[in-house]
């Protein structure tokens, strides 16, 4: 990277599959299998031209930092990250979710989104509230294409995995209506969700005999898969979202 941006800020991320590179947070895992079998020279100029593509600045967007919130409004959407990346970034607008969660946002981009800041509102001129709904807004809008996959059981729909691979699907966490299409092809009118990794979420029915085994699956899939976000188990019931509590956590095993 210092070699494509010698001047650029660079963090480490709680997550080693991604960095961050001054205002943006850039995925890596795509990175890997294109250098696996590379070395020396070969694989050094595969990563510059890899990262050289992802720092371009995306057709119709603004060089530089932006300067207005009309012109990125529409880029605006939620993620759910672990609170630990506070400790990293306290400067993020963010509110709290759960109690391993927080809400933050960010500006989407094509391979990479870049989290909103308290300086960024500050030249915005605007609030923090101001931000939560369009975010959601335009997240529910790029869901609408946002396939989910079903397990079945003699024929019986018994899972609904959402792994579409766009950065945002455990954020879909936030969307009553498209969990609401998820209760519905499951056949239930109470969910147990889970999003143990940023790229996938996890939903069953409330009273599933599977229940237990599955609690399991997530604490397996947050330990092995990439991004991880969460153990935590929610319900979703009457359009709300909400975490699981003590009796309910008992019946799935916790």
């Amino acid at each position: 990277m210092r070699a494509v941006e010698p001047t650029a800020t660079i963090l480490p991320d709680p997550d080693p599959g991604q960095i961050r590179v001054g205002r943006f947070t850039i995925a890596l895992t795509n990175l890997y299998p294109r250098v696996a079998t590379l070395s020396g020279t070969d694989r050094r100029q595969a990563i510059e031209s890899y990262l050289t593509e992802l720092m371009r600045p995306a057709p119709g967007t603004p060089s530089g930092d932006p300067q207005t919130f009309e012109t990125v409004k529409s880029r605006l959407r939620v993620q759910l990250v672990p609170r630990e990346v506070l400790r990293q970034t306290p400067e993020l607008v963010h509110r709290a979710f759960s109690e391993t969660l927080i809400v933050t946002y960010v500006l989407d981009e094509p391979n990479r989104y870049q989290y909103v800041t308290r300086p960024m509102l500050a030249r915005w001129n605007i609030d923090a509230a101001s931000l939560e709904a369009p975010a959601l807004v335009n997240l529910a809008a790029a869901s609408k294409k946002a396939n989910f996959r079903l397990a079945l059981a003699d024929d019986v729909p018994v899972l609904a995995l959402v792994a579409t691979g766009d950065n945002y699907d455990a954020a879909r966490l936030m969307l009553p209506y498209y969990l609401t299409q998820i209760a519905e092809a499951l056949k239930t009118d109470s969910l147990t969700l889970a999003i143990p990794t940023r790229d996938l979420l996890m939903a069953w029915p409330a009273d599933s005999k599977a229940r237990q085994d599955l609690a399991e699956e997530v604490r397996k899939q947050m330990r092995t898969g990439a991004y991880a976000r969460t153990d935590e188990l929610f319900r979703f019931e009457r359009g709300a979202v909400r975490p699981l509590t003590v009796a309910e956590r008992a019946d799935h095993g916790r």
